[in-house]
C-alpha cells in the first residue's frame, strides 16, 4: 500500500525536475504551452495564443502563468487551489462572462492579474475575496459596472485599470491605491466633468491617468485633496484647451505633482494657440519636474510665461507644435532643463482625424473667474531677423529637434553657454552645412541624418570637438567628400568613435579621409557607390565593425584586404558587412575568395552574402570553401590555355617581327645611320640635279686595292677629268664612326664605284659599303642604279654573292684591262659614266 502511493509521488518528482532543469521547452502537462525555468525552482509557463477554452492543469512549482489571448470562457472553481506560489496571472483577451469568489480559491500569492478584453457582464461582491495580496490589477474593456455589482477590491491593492464612466458610476473605495488608470486610450472612460468628489474615494493617489476621457470642464479643488499626486496625466481631452488646464495647475501646489501631461488639450483643426502667463502661474509653486503638452499647435508664449515655470522642472517635451520665434525662446535660456524635444514642428495631420464634439461653446471659459483672452495680432509673428545667437538653456544635455522638415543652411552662429551632450536634427532640410557653431564643447552625440545636405564645410565639424557618436546617413554627402583628400572635414573629431556615413552616394573615399580618428569603433558606409575601400584604416586600433554592404563592390582588392587583416590583428573581434553587393566569384576574383575562406575577420550577415559565377549563378559565401575548389580547377585548365596561347602568340610575333627586321636589316641600318647623321637634306627638284650633291661619286674599294685606287683611279679622275671623289682614308670625318661616315658619303654622292676583288668580297666594311649603297639606290634615288662596278680581276660568278651577281645581270659593271690600249677605253668609259 505504502509503494502504491510512494510511486505515483516519485514520478511527478521526476516530472517537475525534467521540467526545471530546461531553459525552455514544451510544457509535459499541455504541448500546447511552453515553459521556462526560473531560478531552477520555479516554472514560467506561457499558453498564450494556444486556441485553449480551458485552463490547463498547473503544477505546483509554477509561478507565472500567460493565458492571453485564447477562447477561455469560464474558470472553474478551485481551479487553482494547488497554486499558492503563483504570483502572476494573465487572462487577457479570453471569452470570460462572469466571475466569484471560488474561482480564485487558493491563489494565496497572486500580486498580478490582468483580465483586460473579456465579456465580464457580472461578478459577486466577493469575486476578489481570496487575493489577499493582490497588488495590480486590470480589468478594462469589460462589459460591467463594478460598482454597480458592489465588488469589493482588495486592500492590498495599489495599481488599478479600470473602465470609468462617471455619469452612471462611481469608483469603489480604495483607501491605499496609488496608482488609478481609467485612461481611455486602452479602455472606456467618459467623465464629462471632473469634481471634486469624482475621485474621493482613493485619497492616496500617486499617479492618475484620465486620457482620453472626453473631459470637457475641471471644477477647481478636484485634484487639491490628492496630498501625494506625483503623476497626472489629462491629455487627448480636446475640449479641456489651455482654459480648462488653468483650473488644474490651480490644484497642483497642493499636491506632490512631479509629472504633468497635457498633450493634445487643444483641438487639431483649431487656430494656433498662445498660451498665456495665467496658465502657468499656479506651477511656480510646485517641484515639478517634467511637462508634456505635445500636439497643442502652440506657437507663441506670452512675455513672462516662461518664467512662471518652476526651477525644478528637469524635462520639456513639447513635440509637434507651431511655435514660432518669439521673444519667448531667449527665456529659456535661465531654465533649468536638462532635457528638452521640440521635434514634428508643423507636422502634417491625418485628415480622417475624428474631432472631439465638445459640449461648451469654444468661446466659453472654464475658470469662472477668468476673462476673454484677447490676444493682439501683432503679437503672433515671426522675427524676420537673421538669428546670430543661438540661446540655449545653461543645463541642457539632451535636445530633440527632429522631423520639422526646416530648410535652412546653417550658417555660422554664436552659442550660449551650455553643457548640451546629445543633439538629435535629423529629418529636416539643413541642406548646407557651413557653421562654425562656437562651441559645442560637451556634444558627445549627433545626428544629423536624413537632411538632404550635398555641402559640408571644412570647419563646420569644430563645433563639436568632443562628439563620439556621429549619424550623417541618408544625406548627398558624396558630392563633397570625395574631394576632401587630406581629411579636413573629420580633422576636427579626434574623439570620434561611431560614425555613420550611410546612403549618402558616396563614390569613394579618400586614403586619408579618416587620418585623425584614430578611436573609431564602428563605421556604416552601406548603401553607397563604392567599388572598394580604398581610406585608410590601419591606425584604427579600436575599430569593430565596418559595414560596406550595399555597394558596387566586386571584390576587394590586395591593398584593401591589407589594410582589413592589419586591423584584426589589433582587434581580434573585428567584423565586416559586405552583403548586397555585386561579388563576382570568377579567376580574376580567385585571390578575393580566398581571403574570404581563410580570413580570421568575422564576415556578417555571410548568410545574406553571394557572388556571381562566370556561368550567371549566384553562389551563397557560406559555402566559400565549395567556390574556392571550383575555380582552382576551372582556372588552372583556364590558366594553362592562356599560357600556352599568350606564349605562342610571343613566339609568332618574335619569328614576324625577326623575319621583317632580317628582310628589312639594310634598310633599317640605312634609316638608323641616316637619322643619327641628322640628315636634314630635302629633294628640292629633279634628282639628277648636280647641285645637291657634294662628290661625283663615292670610291669603295678595300685596303688591299688601295695602289691602284691611289696610284692610278684618282690622278685620272679627278686631275684629268676633273671629277671630285670621296674615299675614306681621305674624306672621312675624323671622330665619327665608320658607319655613320660611309653612309654619308653615299648619300653626299652622285654614284657609287665598287672596285671589285677578292678582297673586297673578304671585307665586313666594303659589303657594308655595297648594301648601303644599294640601299640608298632603291629607297632614296626612286631605284636609280647609281652603282658602278669595276672588277680589278677576274671573277667566276660562282664565286660572288647572290646579291652582287644580281646586279651584274641587271646593270652595267667594267673590267680593268690592265693593258695601254684597253686603259685607254677603260678611263674613257669610266669618266663619261662618272660625268653623266
Amino acid at each position: 500500500m505504502a509503494n502504491s502511493v510512494l510511486f505515483p509521488f516519485l514520478a511527478y518528482f521526476v516530472l517537475m525536475m525534467a521540467v526545471s532543469v530546461q531553459t525552455k521547452t514544451t510544457c509535459f502537462f499541455d504541448q500546447r504551452c511552453r515553459c521556462k525555468t526560473s531560478n531552477k525552482t520555479y516554472v514560467e509557463v506561457d499558453c498564450s495564443h494556444s486556441n485553449l477554452k480551458k485552463i490547463p492543469y498547473l503544477p505546483r512549482n509554477v509561478s507565472s502563468v500567460d493565458l492571453s489571448n485564447n477562447y477561455i470562457h469560464n474558470i472553474p472553481e478551485q481551479h487553482f487551489k494547488d497554486n499558492d506560489i503563483l504570483t502572476e496571472i494573465n487572462l487577457s483577451r479570453n471569452r470570460l462572462h462572469s466571475l466569484n469568489k471560488k474561482m480564485f480559491y487558493g491563489l494565496n500569492s497572486v500580486f498580478k492579474l490582468k483580465m483586460n478584453n473579456n465579456n465580464i457582464t457580472k461578478a459577486t461582491k466577493d469575486a476578489f475575496l481570496y487575493l489577499r495580496t493582490l497588488s495590480y490589477l486590470d480589468v478594462k474593456m469589460n462589459r460591467i459596472s463594478w460598482s454597480n455589482h458592489n465588488v469589493t477590491f482588495s486592500p492590498s491593492l495599489l495599481t488599478l485599470k479600470i473602465d470609468y464612466n462617471a455619469s452612471h458610476e462611481n469608483l469603489p473605495e480604495m483607501p491605499n491605491l496609488q496608482t488609478l488608470d481609467v485612461s481611455g486610450s486602452s479602455g472606456q472612460c467618459d467623465i464629462h466633468t471632473v469634481k471634486p468628489d469624482t475621485f474621493r474615494s482613493v485619497p492616496k493617489i500617486h499617479e492618475l491617468d484620465i486620457s482620453t476621457c472626453k473631459v470637457n470642464y475641471v471644477y477647481i479643488s478636484s485634484f487639491s485633496f490628492m496630498r501625494n499626486l506625483s503623476i497626472l496625466d489629462i491629455s487627448f481631452n480636446t475640449c479641456l484647451r489651455f482654459d480648462g488646464l488653468e483650473n488644474v495647475t490651480i490644484d497642483l501646489p497642493f499636491t506632490s505633482i512631479k509629472v504633468l501631461k497635457f498633450n493634445k488639450i487643444h483641438k487639431t483643426f483649431q487656430m494656433n494657440t498662445k498660451v498665456l502667463k495665467r496658465h502657468f502661474m499656479h506651477l511656480r509653486y510646485t517641484n515639478l519636474k517634467e511637462m508634456h503638452g505635445d500636439s497643442n499647435r502652440i506657437q507663441l508664449l506670452e512675455d513672462g510665461t516662461v518664467q512662471q515655470l518652476p526651477s525644478s522642472i528637469r524635462k520639456l517635451f513639447m513635440s509637434d507644435n507651431e511655435f514660432s520665434y518669439g521673444q519667448y525662446v531667449f527665456d529659456f535660456i535661465t531654465m533649468q532643463i536638462d532635457f528638452v524635444n521640440v521635434s514634428f514642428l508643423f507636422s502634417s495631420r491625418s485628415n480622417n482625424e475624428r474631432e472631439e464634439i465638445c459640449e461648451r461653446p469654444d468661446e466659453s471659459c472654464c475658470n469662472q473667474e477668468c476673462k476673454p483672452i484677447h490676444t493682439p495680432a501683432e503679437t503672433i509673428f515671426r522675427l524676420n531677423s537673421t538669428w546670430r545667437v543661438l540661446p540655449i538653456p545653461r543645463k541642457l544635455k539632451k535636445v530633440f529637434y527632429k522631423e520639422c522638415y526646416l530648410r535652412y543652411e546653417i550658417g555660422q552662429f554664436t552659442v550660449s553657454e551650455n553643457i548640451l551632450e546629445y543633439v538629435d536634427l535629423s529629418y529636416n532640410i539643413f541642406y548646407s552645412w557651413i557653421g562654425p557653431l562656437l562651441i559645442f564643447d560637451h556634444v558627445l552625440f549627433l545626428d544629423l541624418s536624413n537632411n538632404i545636405c550635398s555641402n559640408v564645410s571644412k570647419v563646420f565639424f569644430k563645433s563639436v570637438p568632443n562628439v563620439t557618436t556621429l549619424l550623417v546617413q541618408n544625406n548627398l554627402l558624396g558630392f563633397v567628400l570625395p574631394d576632401d583628400t587630406e581629411g579636413e572635414i573629420m580633422q576636427h573629431m579626434p574623439a570620434l568613435q561611431i560614425v555613420n556615413l550611410a546612403e549618402n552616394r558616396i563614390p569613394s573615399l579618400p586614403y586619408n579621409f579618416f587620418k585623425s580618428q584614430a578611436n573609431l569603433r564602428d563605421i556604416n558606409l552601406g548603401g553607397n557607390m563604392m567599388d572598394n575601400t580604398s581610406f585608410k584604416m590601419n591606425h584604427m586600433k579600436q575599430l569593430s565593425k565596418l559595414d560596406i554592404s550595399n555597394n558596387r563592390i566586386s571584390s576587394l582588392d590586395e591593398n584593401a584586404r591589407g589594410h582589413l587583416d592589419e586591423v584584426y590583428k589589433v582587434k581580434n573581434n573585428f567584423s565586416i558587412d559586405i552583403s548586397g553587393n555585386p561579388l563576382i566569384c570568377s579567376c580574376d576574383t580567385i585571390n578575393f575568395i580566398k581571403w574570404i575562406s581563410t580570413t580570421k575577420i568575422r564576415i556578417h550577415n555571410k548568410y545574406k552574402t553571394s557572388c556571381l559565377t562566370s556561368r550567371g549563378d549566384s553562389e551563397s559565401l557560406l559555402k566559400s570553401n565549395r567556390i574556392l575548389q571550383k575555380l582552382h580547377k576551372e582556372c588552372s585548365s583556364y590558366s594553362s590555355l592562356i599560357v600556352g596561347t599568350v606564349a605562342s602568340l610571343v613566339v609568332f610575333l618574335f619569328v614576324l617581327i625577326w623575319g621583317i627586321s632580317y628582310r628589312n636589316r639594310w634598310r633599317l641600318r640605312y634609316m638608323y645611320y641616316m637619322v643619327k647623321n641628322k640628315y636634314q637634306v630635302q629633294n628640292k627638284g629633279n634628282l639628277d640635279n648636280d647641285s645637291q650633291y657634294e662628290y661625283d661619286a663615292f670610291i669603295s674599294y678595300d685596303n688591299n686595292d688601295r695602289f691602284f685606287v691611289h696610284d692610278k683611279l684618282l690622278p685620272c679622275l679627278e686631275r684629268e677629268a676633273g671629277l671630285k671623289l670621296c674615299i675614306h682614308k681621305r674624306d672621312f670625318l675624323p671622330g665619327n664612326d665608320i658607319a655613320a661616315n660611309i653612309t654619308s658619303a653615299i648619300h653626299n654622292s652622285r654614284k657609287v664605284v665598287i672596285v671589285m676583288s677578292y678582297n673586297y668580297l673578304d671585307s665586313y666594311w666594303c659589303m657594308f659599303e655595297y648594301n648601303m649603297a644599294k640601299v640608298e639606290s632603291i629607297y632614296s634615288r626612286n631605284k636609280e642604279n647609281i652603282l658602278f662596278l669595276v672588277f680589278l680581276e677576274q671573277m667566276s660568278p660562282k664565286d660572288l654573292p647572290m646579291m652582287v651577281y644580281e646586279l651584274i645581270q641587271s646593270s652595267s659593271y667594267i673590267e680593268y684591262p690592265n693593258d695601254e690600249f684597253g686603259d685607254t677605253v677603260f678611263w674613257n668609259k669610266l669618266k663619261e659614266v662618272l660625268s653623266q
